[in-house]
């Protein structure tokens, strides 16, 4: 089923995992649109309770989407200078900005995802954005799930820098 831009949680392994999706089809095990929006709300009232972990974020892949972004804002502000649109209305985002939704889940104990790339069939590529430091038991009654997983770097890592769904 083709969803909006959502927010999915599910473990793998010992390993909790959000990704936001880029509406891209979700796997059957996966597509349960309340079961997510609650999982979500539910993270959101913990966060207060839970203690902030210690972080890192893929400063390669935020650099890759910062390319993207600016080379879609600055084609769209050639295409409206013209129409006299004012350019301050098109702003660049920052690291911190394309990051923070992320890093709100590592510090919850996720190994959160952005999607990638979205396949022909509606499937989709995900890359880990941010994780916590250290593996973090959570509370939550997550849905376990296995993705594809590989790594186009031939490095093995827990939990891969992509997987597939």
């Amino acid at each position: 089923m083709e969803t909006h831009c959502i927010d999915v949680f599910f473990s793998d392994g010992q390993f909790p995992i959000h990704i936001l999706t880029a509406g891209s089809i979700l796997p059957d095990e996966l597509n349960d649109i309340l079961r997510n929006r609650t999982l979500q709300e539910e993270t959101e009232r913990y966060e207060g309770s839970v203690a902030n972990l210690s972080c890192s974020t893929n400063s390669a892949f935020v650099k890759t989407l910062l390319d993207r972004h600016g080379s879609i804002i600055d084609a769209f502000r050639k295409t409206h200078q013209a129409q006299g649109i004012i350019e301050e209305y098109y702003p660049q985002p920052t690291a911190e900005q394309i990051s923070s939704r992320f890093l709100h889940y590592a510090k919850l104990g996720f190994y959160s995802y952005d999607c990638y790339e979205v396949n022909e069939d509606g499937t989709a590529i995900y890359r880990l954005m941010a994780w916590p430091n250290q593996i973090q038991q959570l509370s939550y009654q997550l849905p376990h799930y296995t993705p594809k997983r590989f790594d186009k770097t031939g490095m093995a890592l827990s939990p891969p820098e992509y997987i597939e769904m």
